[in-house]
Order: C-alpha cells, then sequence, then structure tokens
C-alpha cells in the first residue's frame, strides 16, 4: 500500500506542524504570529508560513476570518484540523522521551 498523496504533500510543506501545535495551544491567532515569532514558532520566512496556510485551507484543517475594514487574518483548527492536531502533540510528546 503506497502513502496518500495529501500526506506526501503535507509532509513536504515545512512549517505546517508548527502552525497547527501553535493553533492547538492558542486557539485562534492573527496571521502575523504564525511566523518570526520565537520561542512560539521557528517560521522566519513570510512566505513559507503563507504556503503552509494555503495547503492548510486546502485540506480544510484550518479555517481563516478576516476583519473588515483591515487586513489582519486570523487561522484557527477546524474539526478535522483538532483530530490531527491532537495526533501531532502525542507524537511531539513520544519524540521527547527519553
Amino acid at each position: 500500500m503506497t502513502v496518500s498523496k495529501k500526506l506526501i504533500e503535507i509532509e513536504g510543506q515545512r512549517g505546517i506542524l508548527q502552525i497547527m501545535l501553535v493553533l492547538q495551544r492558542n486557539e485562534e491567532t492573527l496571521y502575523g504570529k504564525l511566523y518570526n515569532n520565537k520561542p512560539l514558532v521557528e517560521i522566519s520566512n513570510n512566505s513559507t508560513a503563507k504556503r503552509a496556510l494555503a495547503l492548510l485551507l486546502k485540506h480544510n484543517l484550518i479555517s481563516e476570518r478576516g476583519t473588515e475594514g483591515r487586513k489582519a487574518k486570523y487561522y484557527c483548527l477546524s474539526d478535522k484540523g483538532i483530530r490531527i492536531a491532537s495526533l501531532i502533540s502525542k507524537m511531539e510528546k513520544i519524540l521527547e522521551e527519553r
């Protein structure tokens, strides 16, 4: 059995796991806090964050909310995203084991 194309696509985009964990821990988050915001996230490139968010939106793992009259965008996990972020969090804990 082969690995799904969706999983390969997500695996290939830097920042996906970090963004999902940040959204899980902080709920709705302003776009500007999802990159170049150490120690919260180690994504230093604006375009990397944009590509990761576009992919998360494409797969319905997050939702986006804009503010009227402003360019500010907020992101939060969808129901499916919450389930996947929970698995990523478990994976993170296992990796931290000695």
